[in-house]
């Protein structure tokens, strides 16, 4: 299920909408040029966003124009805008009638449920770092309310501006997010060759965009 590609992939750290009101964090999201452009041409359009993130918007069009060690400010310190990732993996699956737990910040439990989610799924190596991450799919993706009612999700979202989109019949995330953490490549390589035989998708970034610190 593993394939190569000729893709550049890049690392963008962003704050952390799903941070604690009295902390600052940053959290990566990962993908190639073309789709962080897309990303940023969102920020772009909207006017609500444009004003609120011009250094960020600054600094891409400054690395699209040649200057790669341009940085900007995430939680009160500069860090490097992209930096590049190695792709190892990616593998794809598809499920039907999907349905889990997702506990926000506070631990507080939200029930999910969706008719069908495709993701995708990428192991990348920076440096030492190692990760898998998730680009998925949802159809018809809703959460259970304080009184047992599904409310569909996207009407209003509290994390960071212009990462999900679409609608019921496909609601997405334009970038990346992250699902786990490895020590070592080995074991990046472990979970990669496990996936398949029984996928185990984590989708709580995902959802931390949706509800925020909410």
């Amino acid at each position: 299920m593993g394939s190569k590609t000729t893709s550049v992939y890049y690392r963008l750290e962003l704050d952390d909408y799903s941070a604690a009101a009295f902390t600052s964090f940053g959290k990566y999201y990962y993908g190639t040029l073309e789709e962080i452009r897309g990303f940023i041409d969102e920020l772009c359009s909207n006017e609500d966003f444009g004003d609120r993130f011009i250094e960020l918007i600054s600094a891409f069009h400054a690395f699209e124009a040649g200057q790669h060690d341009v940085k900007h400010n995430v939680a009160y310190r500069d860090v490097p805008l992209l930096v590049p990732v190695r792709l190892l993996h990616k593998a794809k699956i598809t499920l039907d009638n999907h349905a889990w737990e997702h506990l926000n910040t506070w631990r507080w439990p939200y029930n999910m449920h969706c008719e069908k989610v495709e993701s995708e799924h990428f192991w990348f190596a920076c440096g030492k770092e190692y990760c898998r991450a998730t680009k998925a799919v949802f159809t018809n993706l809703q959460y259970a309310g304080t009184m047992g009612q599904w409310n569909d999700v996207g009407n209003m979202l509290w994390g960071f501006p212009g990462i999900l989109t679409g609608g019921l019949s496909g609601f997405r995330n334009r970038l990346a997010e992250p699902e786990k953490y490895f020590k070592s490549r080995a074991e990046a390589q472990q979970d990669w060759e496990a996936f398949p035989l029984s996928p185990d998708p984590d989708y709580t970034e995902f959802c931390n965009d949706i509800f925020g610190d909410g």
